[in-house]
């Protein structure tokens, strides 16, 4: 026999105290000892192991009007101190009820549950019975309320601990710091490296921000032409925006503790995949909520011109954004289920696993906010979730644009022209 399987050989049978084996389980067994008077049981009688005579006592008193008084101290069927009950009759049908006989299992006609001493019975454990559901409901009640409490807390820690990334994400953009694309070796270097957000503290501020239009003036109107003469000269109080947000959103990927359980192979393909279109909402977001429909950076500085090959799929995730009235806590969370995409081709079982379990987190805590904001809560979820549809095609129209228009160019440009990182989240 299959070691696995359960044994149901006699030397393996565990006996159960009568008192507490199951009613189905004493069924099926001959009791020995009436739980009344002492005596030897002739069965189960009203659910409980009795003689012959007590059950017939029974019966008989509680489809009576008897109300029969001891006259010693109640304690006359007490076998813990006598071996031997006192012909008393109250403390006889005293001890039926306490050990359990159930007056709802007899059969009675109508006269008899009439019967003053049935009446009381009954009403007596119907009372106890509403109670005991009362009681229960309330606790069921009372269980939902505090999981409905606690899910609401453990959802507002999310969506605070994302609320203050974003913002540590913004001084991040706004600092002085502004390292040359020629000392960041590609995707692979930064995610070896410690997390750069932290460095706004020590850098401060760039000074003299936002810029203004005539500062701008230099700086080539789209990719294309900064390609073909090579990309803008390094300045260290102007930043190349497209190079310096993919850095602040890698960094961002990098600020959760899921991210880490990754191995360096999946985290390289995450980043690869996912980082354009959690930049393509970033900037879209933070352009909306300053009241513009079109990409500006926080320097100021607009972005790209109205120019046929780049304006219309730049402004493709601000159009959803404004439509929806995306409030702040929805950019956030709809951000980091962007990052956790486990539909990323070539990613590892484990890889898929946990980011399937994490993005179910920052998605239950979506639907939960709409729920409580939203009078169109599903609806207006559903059409939240849609978003990251225009985000992937967004960024598949980006990727094939660079590797149309400048992949060409850059493989002929010098090396120090190169932004490897750029060409690392292109090239996918």
């Amino acid at each position: 026999m299959d070691d696995t399987r359960c044994s149901t050989s006699s030397e393996n049978t565990i006996e159960l105290p009568e008192i507490l084996t199951p009613k189905a389980t004493r069924s099926a067994q001959r009791p020995t000892k009436c739980l009344i008077c002492g005596g030897v049981a002739a069965g189960f009688h009203y659910d409980v192991p009795s003689c012959n005579g007590c059950k017939a006592y029974f019966r008989r008193y509680i489809i009576s009007d008897r109300n029969l008084k001891c006259k010693n101290k109640q304690d006359c069927f007490d076998l813990t101190i006598r071996e031997k009950p006192i012909k008393c009759r109250p403390c006889r049908y005293k001890k039926c009820l306490d050990v359990g006989m159930n007056p709802l299992a007899l059969e009675v006609d109508d006269k008899q549950a009439d019967a003053g001493n049935f009446k009381k019975v009954t009403k007596r454990i119907k009372d106890q019975e509403e109670n005991e559901e009362k009681e229960e409901s309330g606790q069921s009640k009372q269980l939902v309320i505090q999981k409905i409490e606690s899910m609401h807390e453990k959802i507002q820690k999310i969506t605070d601990m994302l609320t203050y990334l974003e913002s540590k994400l913004e001084q991040f953009q706004l600092s002085a710091y502004n390292p040359n694309w020629v000392d960041i070796q590609g995707i692979e270097y930064l995610l070896r490296s410690a997390n750069r957000i932290s460095l706004a503290d020590r850098y401060g501020p760039m000074p003299g921000w936002p810029l203004s239009n005539d500062e701008y003036t230099s700086l080539p109107p789209s990719v294309i032409p900064v390609v073909r003469k090579g990309p803008p000269p390094y300045s260290p109080d102007k930043k190349h925006w497209l190079y310096f947000n993919l850095i602040t959103n890698i960094e961002y990927a990098k600020t959760f503790m899921f991210f880490h359980k990754l191995n360096s192979r999946d985290q390289f393909i995450l980043t690869k995949y996912v980082t354009l279109a959690c930049l393509n909402l970033h900037v879209s977001y933070a352009s909306v909520a300053r009241k513009f429909d079109c990409r500006i950076q926080p320097d100021g500085l607009k972005q790209p011109v109205r120019d046929e090959d780049h304006y219309s799929n730049s402004v493709m995730s601000i159009i959803p954004l404004i439509r929806y009235e995306v409030q702040a806590t929805e950019y956030v969370l709809l951000k980091a289920i962007c990052l956790c995409n486990p539909a990323v081709p070539d990613l590892s079982e484990h890889a898929v696993v946990l980011l399937a379990k994490e993005r179910q987190v920052f998605a239950e805590a979506l639907f939960d906010h709409c729920l409580r904001n939203r009078t169109n809560g599903p609806s207006h979820f559903s059409d939240l979730i849609g978003i990251i549809d225009v985000l992937e095609r967004q960024q598949r129209m980006q990727k094939d644009l660079h590797l149309l228009h400048i992949a060409p160019l850059v493989a002929k440009a010098p090396k120090e022209f190169k932004i490897q990182v750029i060409e690392d989240i292109m090239d996918s």
